[in-house]
């Protein structure tokens, strides 16, 4: 059975082992984990891990990047196809982090996430990819609204709460100090700039595990005028 690792920490979960000290028993593959199950050293879900190639389920916690296959490889032997060395180069790209949140009737949830990006400026639109396990996914197919908290670099106790578990085990919210937006959807106020915006249904994407829905933004706004936290920086300072 195949491993996988934490894209945050660098956690590598193995079947064999499993994860007995959170109710996941030696034997179980990762696609039969719970999906309110979460990374046992960071507290991220499941759709931040990605399955590890070849000799690196060999190599344990690297802290979340793998070995940078092909890289000394003369271009000329490039373009081999290399699932190991195409997956090495999509380590390369650079992430924000994010709490996304929605509404279902007077229910809220949120969930931390690294894949929110701006399509177009005028229209002003916005792109965010979400797992369809998720509850956030659930509240924001059936309310049609999202909003964005985008984090400061100094956001991480917010990325562990909103990353640790599931909205359908806990209310991520409670003791939380948050606002409304125009959209009715809550709104972190620990982060440095909010966006709201309505779901284009026509334009969502079913792109397998995840649902990328394109937005148009309705509300949006600076908070504080300091450096947006990255999926980097959290990783080298978590």
């Amino acid at each position: 059975m195949k491993k996988w690792r934490c894209s945050v920490c660098g956690y590598v979960y193995d079947p064999a082992a499993g994860d007995p000290d959170n109710g996941v028993p030696g034997g179980t593959a990762f696609e039969d984990v719970s999906e309110t199950w979460v990374c046992p050293v960071c507290g991220v879900g499941k759709d931040l891990f990605e399955p590890v190639n070849g000799d690196e389920s060999e190599a344990g916690n690297t802290g979340g990047q793998p070995a940078a296959a092909g890289a000394d490889r003369p271009v000329a032997e490039m373009g081999k196809n290399d699932p190991k060395a195409m997956q090495s180069a999509l380590f390369k790209i650079s992430y924000g982090l994010f709490v996304v949140t929605s509404v279902k009737g007077d229910r809220v949830n949120g969930q931390a996430a690294n894949t929110v990006f701006q399509v177009t400026s005028d229209p002003m639109r916005i792109a965010l990819g979400i797992n369809k396990a998720n509850l956030t996914h659930e509240f924001i197919t059936e309310s049609g609204v999202v909003g964005i908290t985008i984090l400061g670099e100094d956001g991480h106790d917010l990325v562990r709460r909103f990353g640790y578990s599931s909205g359908r085990d806990k209310d991520k919210f409670a003791g939380l100090e948050y606002v409304r937006g125009a959209t009715g959807v809550p709104l972190v106020t620990g982060g440095i700039a909010f966006i709201e915006g309505r779901i284009l249904r026509d334009q969502t994407v079913d792109v397998g595990t995840h649902t990328l829905f394109v937005a148009e933004v309705v509300e949006g706004a600076v908070i504080k005028d300091t450096e947006p936290m990255t999926y980097t920086y959290f990783r080298k300072t978590k």
